[in-house]
């Protein structure tokens, strides 16, 4: 069996269509994204006068005076992973005096990127003998979008689910990570999160024969270093650069030192790439570069007989 497995698109139309088109692509048997699917932030696209729009984005000021620009623009935003809003001055102040009304805005803009996601997909990956298609929710994601992935009819949504992929393996499923700084609507308290991952991990048939995709790694596992923070949240830099540290779960540690999966799906840390063994547990994090619309992902051979992991391959595409 060959897997595609990708995580932490955040929002990234580009990322998303690239994802649907990776198994044709890569000869795989099932497709999978592991969490974090949602975008981080509106982008408010302002007409100032007929035909006249201004917009801040990443930095940059721009000023668009045709139908054409302003499309252009607001494909460009999706596929950073962002989500442009059209409003008149008046609206802008509006929402940036009204936190909640901001925040009701952005889980509509959530939901409908996601139903159109979930058509795209029913679009692209054929009928009932299609391809296989699993994702499931990230710390980042808020509850909203899981009723709707839910109801998807060509991708199958995992929280807290133990299923089958197409040879067989179990794949059981946690999105929650342990507590960040920024109080992401699945952080919880290591206990917490130990109490899920015990739940779904107990539902395994057969660990040996078995994925956790659990999408906070391990604990001080090389594929869980994030930036360390100050006090006032910024980066801390050392003479070599940004200093990283382990940010990962411990209690995800500990069941897959006990449980000994054949492989640990993870995410979470964009910059903490690559893969790493914890006992026989081949342990994977892809990484993840959306806001250049590439997507980062593992290509994952699993040798049926002989019940092993052949290969595990870091893609850039």
């Amino acid at each position: 069996m060959r897997l595609f497995y990708a995580s932490d698109i955040h929002g990234s139309d580009r990322c998303f269509k690239k994802f649907l088109n990776a198994g044709k692509f890569y000869s795989a048997d099932a497709i999978l994204v592991g969490g974090d699917i949602t975008g981080k932030a509106i982008v408010p696209l302002v007409e100032t006068a007929p035909g006249r729009v201004r917009a801040s984005f990443l930095g940059s000021e721009h000023l668009l005076t045709s139908a054409e620009e302003i499309a252009a623009l607001e494909q460009r935003i999706a596929d950073t992973g962002y989500y442009s809003h059209r409003c008149n001055p008046d609206d802008e102040a509006a929402l940036r005096d009204d936190p909640d009304a901001l925040h009701a805005l952005f889980i509509r803009r959530i939901v409908e990127r996601m139903e159109q996601w979930m058509a795209l997909a029913g679009e692209r990956l054929g009928g009932a003998d299609g391809m296989p298609c699993f994702m499931n929710a990230g710390n980042d994601d808020p509850p909203e979008i899981d009723a709707v992935i839910d109801a998807a009819e060509r991708v199958e949504f995992l929280e807290g689910r133990v299923v089958r992929l197409p040879n067989g393996i179990e794949l059981a499923s946690c999105g929650y990570a342990n507590r960040t700084p920024w109080n992401c609507p699945r952080d919880v308290e290591e206990p917490e999160l130990a109490r899920r991952l015990d739940a779904v991990a107990g539902a395994v048939e057969d660990p040996s024969w078995a994925m956790f995709n659990f999408h906070c790694p391990p604990y001080d596992s090389q594929i869980d270093q994030g930036p360390r923070l100050g006090e006032d949240f910024q980066l801390r830099q050392t003479a070599g650069g940004i200093e990283m540290h382990a940010v990962g779960s411990t209690a995800c540690r500990t069941v897959i030192e006990r449980e000994q999966p054949l492989m640990g799906l993870h995410g979470h840390l964009h910059e903490s790439r690559g893969t790493v063994k914890i006992g026989r547990t081949v342990c994977v994090n892809p990484g993840s570069e959306y806001t250049e619309g590439i997507l980062r992902g593992a290509l994952i051979d699993v040798h049926d007989r002989k019940r092993k992991v052949k290969n595990c391959v870091l893609t850039t595409g």
